[in-house]
């Protein structure tokens, strides 16, 4: 057989090594593809060994390097040890830690401080983002599943854990908020296309309500970069507080010439006249052509054998009407409908039960449009010029940010108070901001490769 014994060097002063056996792989004379190369469960091993050494040795040389006061230069009294873990990527490591008496010179009301970054369960960044984005994509029990298939014994957490901890991250990306909403990019934005849509999630408790409106919504500048932004509908300074951000970190600024497209909701327009009094407000077409689809449904519902001529006007006046809208003549258009809504009430149609309920909905859709005539622009010609007159692309960030996690076949409920924090870790996530934050918070987190030294290795 065969027979491998990985050694640890540790040189902590120069020309005297330490050694330390991390482990050993053993294999037999016979190969197969499951005895090539490391095991998942080896690596792991491995790695938790390897992880326990560096740490320990890491700690118990700060702990020895913190012996005088930086400012009187009186040597710290020790006041004792306690004992901590680092949770880590790589393994849970236990940690021996000194505490100092505090010396009278800095006047500090503690009397006593820890030599190191430390409370009760001190966790490493590279854990916490880890469990984060793995949680924001899968549900929490799946991600710690698929976690543990990967990570050492001792560093494996349950489901509650992993909430815990992305609803901490989501804490503090809140708090953090202003200051992560730099501009992306130098440069001003010069166009901006912004779409809101909502989306309806469960409530926890079924009382007062069994579910909750989170609205979704997507800013797309020219070259189709897209900011998503998400927030549960309250009434409240959240709203314009997240998509506030969200078009800082685009860049807009006076200059940019801003797009918003919605489904003509009062609360939605409100939001808008808020956070980008100036913009265009355009009534997605989408929306239209969904009232138009079940009008045309209703009127086709109309006999064609006894009533052929009836159902074939109202089909014909439906059509001209929408035509019209298409090519921006709105109020002819709503004229149309009206008129048709009035024939379809005429007494001599009173034996058909279909035309009633076309009129209903007519009345319906006229007063829908009637709300919106300000925001219906041409909308064949802005087609033709290449423009967005359809919020399809934010029916894509409800189904990104809502449906695809939080609902569907995901039997979860949600807390309308404590959600905020989910749906900041999911947008960073899938903004690909989340390891910006973490970078913004902790000093040598995943550091990015400098531009010029690229280019010199190149």
């Amino acid at each position: 057989g065969m027979k491998w014994t990985i050694k640890l060097v540790f040189e902590a002063i120069p020309g005297s090594p330490v050694e330390h056996e991390v482990g050993v792989i053993e294999r037999g004379e016979e190969i197969s593809p499951a005895s090539v190369g490391l095991t998942i469960a080896e690596g792991k091993a491995l790695l938790a060994s390897l992880q326990e050494q560096v740490v320990t040795a890491q700690v118990q040389q700060h702990v020895a390097s913190v012996k005088s006061c930086p400012q009187c230069g009186k040597a710290f009294r020790t006041k004792g040890h306690y004992q901590s873990t680092l949770r880590s990527v790589y393994g849970n490591v236990g940690m021996r830690i000194r505490r100092l008496r505090a010396c009278p010179c800095s006047g500090s009301q503690a009397h006593s401080f820890s030599t190191l970054f430390t409370n009760k369960s001190p966790i490493t960044p590279e854990l916490r983002y880890i469990t984060a984005k793995m949680a924001a994509l899968m549900p929490f029990r799946k991600a710690a599943d698929f976690l543990g298939e990967f990570l050492p014994l001792s560093a494996q957490a349950t489901a509650s854990t992993v909430r815990n901890r992305t609803m901490k991250v989501g804490r503090r990306l809140q708090r953090s908020a202003e200051a992560l909403a730099t501009a992306a990019s130098n440069e001003p934005c010069k166009e901006l296309v912004v779409g809101f849509d909502g989306g309806y999630v469960k409530n926890r408790h079924r009382r007062p309500e069994r579910n909750f409106e989170v609205v979704a919504g997507k800013a797309l500048d020219r070259d189709g970069q897209a900011t998503r932004f998400a927030f549960v509908r309250s009434g409240g300074s959240e709203a314009v507080s997240a998509v506030g951000l969200a078009l800082r970190h685009c860049g807009v600024n006076e200059a940019t010439a801003v797009t918003v497209l919605t489904d003509g909701d009062a609360g939605l327009r409100a939001i808008h006249q808020q956070v980008a009094p100036h913009a265009d407000h355009i009534l997605d077409w989408f929306h239209i052509s969904m009232r138009f689809k079940n009008l045309e449904q209703l009127a086709k519902g109309i006999n064609a054998i006894a009533d052929g001529g009836v159902r074939g006007h109202a089909l014909a006046e439906i059509d001209h009407a929408k035509w019209r809208l298409w090519n921006g003549l709105t109020e002819r258009g709503i004229v149309g409908l009206m008129d048709l809504g009035q024939w379809a009430q005429a007494p001599c149609f009173a034996h058909i039960p279909s035309l009633k309920k076309l009129a209903h909905t007519l009345l319906e859709t006229i007063r829908y449009l009637e709300l919106n005539a300000d925001s219906m622009p041409d909308y064949g010609k802005r087609y033709r010029a290449g423009q967005r007159i359809s919020t399809g692309f934010v029916e894509s960030a409800v189904n990104e940010i809502i449906a695809k996690r939080m609902v569907k076949k995901q039997q979860m409920r949600w807390n309308r108070y404590t959600v905020q924090r989910f749906l900041d870790v999911r947008i960073h996530v899938l903004n690909g901001t989340l390891e910006d934050a973490f970078r913004h918070w902790h000093k040598g987190f995943r550091p990015v490769a400098d531009q010029t030294q690229q280019v010199l290795s190149a």
